[in-house]
């Protein structure tokens, strides 16, 4: 079950990298997909040291 919740984290931290490199190619809705990738990569390091800890 950890191997999971690792892989939903890197899931997290990867799609943030990708939210970040697709906001420049957008025309209106950059800092919107950007802002996403600041949320996407926050919960990567947010999950597994306050959810998924409790649910050990």
């Amino acid at each position: 079950m950890t191997v999971i919740k690792l892989v939903i984290a890197g899931i997290f931290f990867a799609g943030g990298f990708v939210l970040f490199a697709v906001a420049p190619e957008l025309p209106s809705w950059q800092a919107l997909v950007f802002f996403a990738g600041i949320v996407s990569i926050a919960l990567s390091f947010a999950l597994p040291m306050n959810v998924f800890a409790k649910t050990s």
